[in-house]
């Protein structure tokens, strides 16, 4: 499929992206989406089995309680299995009674009343992935009806909807699109269509696109990644490349990876520009996810003004070749570490990745993707790839939240399987660079190569 994509209609396809970006340009002026949005989704949490009013409730509690809320995670978004039917006189589209006894409304209320925003699920097909209605044919009275609820976000997936048509693609989500610009209500709207082909013209459908599968395990999570690295020039402001929700390390939670490869997610998702949605376990959340997820300067790093995304600087992983392989999307409701995303899919390699800050500052994040521990260096060569061209860096470390001083090089001593380090650098001046050379010098180590940034 993609291998007919990019190369036999190359051609075919830039014409459909030149003609479709004139004729939307600023489709979607909701003015939302001018940073990356920040929130929870109940799928890797919940799946079908538990979404219910109550449990949807009890999130928001949390949410409000526990900090997530006041470091930035505004959106509570209800995913697959919370409608059931449509009326027949009407064909509005019902909640399940049995999980969701008094409608959507009311459960929307709860969320605005705890100082949140509220999403909700469909998709462009006949079905949603989990079987239940789509909104194929009824968008506008589908956007109406979220609307008159007072729905926040809309996910969008495209189960049952054709995929190997990309104008087919294109026309269904501008069909939502324009339901909900007509509803008058800012409604942030989030494509889920699984292919990289989205990313060129996703700014003219909607808020923020997703770009790949579903991303369970560690392997998932790789390769949502580098197939990211090749978009960086379609992010920025009121759109956002959307490589999946952040998977955390609870295992009361339908999908989870190690402690530090959540970390790592969540830091090379902040560096990317991504939207920065919880999937885990927010209820018995544990005190390493929470410390995650509310690092106040690796968010601040995720929503910073500029909006550029993250590129890679510095690689040794295999070249990917988006034609060698196909996006995953979940049919299992109830996966446990998924065996074809197990950490030994992920080659043993090591990427520095480095993102442009509005005050001229870089951000590296420096990656062991599997493992042994390993040192991972960013180099002069490797600097300069980044936008800094100086001879010796400040250099602050995002995690640690310390200054490290001035360098040369930078190099982080990771551990094994999935070990990160999130370092923010600037050109030093000549003074400190000067002063930072007489210490070595001094101390007798600038000979012995430790001008360098050393974590562990």
């Amino acid at each position: 499929m993609l291998a007919h994509v990019f190369s036999a209609h190359h051609a075919a396809f830039l014409g459909l992206v030149g003609s479709l970006l004139l004729s939307c340009a600023l489709a979607l002026p909701n003015g939302l989406g001018v940073t990356p949005p920040m929130g929870y989704n109940t799928w890797n949490d919940f799946r079908c089995n538990d979404i219910s009013a109550s449990n949807v409730k009890k999130v928001a509690d949390a949410m409000a309680a526990n900090g997530l809320a006041r470091a930035g995670y505004r959106y509570l978004n209800i995913d697959d299995c919370w409608a059931v039917r449509r009326e027949p006189e009407t064909m509005r589209i019902v909640a399940d009674p049995a999980v969701f006894p008094e409608g959507i409304k009311p459960v929307a209320d709860y969320v605005h009343g705890k100082g949140l925003l509220f999403g909700i699920y469909t998709d462009r097909g006949n079905a949603t992935c989990a079987g239940r209605p789509g909104s194929r044919g009824f968008e506008g009275l589908d956007a109406a009806t979220y609307a008159s609820w007072g729905v926040d976000y809309l996910k969008e997936d495209s189960c049952w909807a054709d995929s190997g048509h990309q104008d087919v693609a294109f026309a269904d989500y501008a069909r939502m699109r324009d339901a909900l610009n007509a509803t008058g209500r800012p409604i942030y709207f989030s494509l889920c269509g699984w292919y990289p082909w989205y990313s060129p013209v996703g700014n003219a459908l909607g808020n923020s696109w997703r770009i790949w599968g579903d991303v369970n395990g560690w392997g998932s999570v790789y390769t949502a990644a580098q197939v990211n690295a090749k978009l960086f020039p379609n992010a920025g402001p009121g759109g956002w490349n959307d490589p999946d929700m952040l998977v955390g390390s609870s295992a009361h939670a339908a999908v989870y990876n190690s402690p530090e490869q959540s970390r790592t997610q969540f830091s090379l998702w902040a560096a990317m520009s991504a939207p920065l949605l919880i999937g885990s376990n927010v209820l018995n959340m544990s005190t390493w996810d929470l410390e995650t997820y509310t690092n106040a300067e690796m968010i601040a790093v995720n929503q910073d003004a500029l909006g550029k995304q993250a590129a890679i600087v510095h690689d040794t992983c295999p070249k990917l070749k988006l034609s060698s392989i196909k996006p995953r999307h979940s049919v299992d409701f109830n996966p446990k570490r998924p065996s074809d995303e197990l950490d030994a899919d992920v080659p043993e390699c090591e990427q520095v990745w480095a993102k442009p800050m509005g005050d001229g500052s870089v951000v590296l994040v420096l990656v062991n993707w599997n493992g042994s521990a390993r040192n991972v260096t960013c180099a002069s060569s490797c600097l300069r790839s980044a936008g800094i061209d100086a001879s010796h860096v400040l250099a602050y470390d995002l995690w640690e939240h310390r200054k490290l001083g001035v360098f040369s090089s930078v190099v982080a001593q990771l551990g094994a399987n999935g070990a990160s380090a999130s370092i923010r650098v600037k050109v030093a001046s000549s003074s400190a660079a000067s002063s930072s050379l007489a210490s070595l010098r001094q101390n007798r180590r600038a000979a012995a190569g430790m001008d360098t940034v050393s974590l562990s």
